[in-house]
């Protein structure tokens, strides 16, 4: 069960990326692309290194994050070294992390496939406003209650992911 879960929020992610990237094509009035969530490259590492203090901080968030979002510690190192701004990146995953944690710490009972849910909620949050995450995203397990809880401990402003 855990692998589909895992499975499942892979294709997910991918998915919410190339939604979000049309979300802000359609933001700058430019003409809309559909692409191919299969089709997405990583770009070129950008810093060849980065200080112990984000690596630090990278660790924290990816540890928090892994049942939910299976990726290395390795990977997510590489994929904020490809971040023009790795503290702009890291500054975002930090807030995402504190408000994951805020709710999940509640209830020592949580199913991964609730926290699988928080953290599409919040990764949605992060990169669109609070009304755009409510009318396009379909919540089974989270209520309504939990949210407007989730979205209250989300600070910062929804930055669009670009491609190109």
């Amino acid at each position: 069960m855990k692998t589909n879960t895992i499975i499942l929020l892979a294709g997910l992610i991918l998915i919410l990326v190339s939604i979000f990237t049309s979300y802000r094509k359609a933001q700058k009035n430019e003409t809309l692309k559909n692409t191919d969530p299969n089709q997405l490259i990583p770009g070129p590492i950008v810093h060849n290194q980065l200080s112990e203090e984000q690596i630090e901080k990278i660790t924290k968030i990816q540890s928090v994050f892994s049942d939910v979002y299976p990726i290395s510690l390795e990977d997510s190192i590489k994929n904020f070294k490809r971040d023009r701004n790795p503290d702009n990146e890291i500054r975002v995953w930090f807030n995402m992390m504190n408000a994951y944690e805020k709710f999940v710490s509640k209830d020592p009972q949580i199913t991964v496939e609730k926290k699988s849910e928080v953290f599409k909620l919040i990764l949605s949050r992060s990169m669109m406003e609070e009304s755009k995450v409510r009318s396009q995203t379909e919540f089974k397990l989270l209520s309504d209650t939990e949210i407007d809880e989730i979205f209250a401990n989300y600070t910062l402003q929804s930055k669009p992911i670009i491609t190109a």
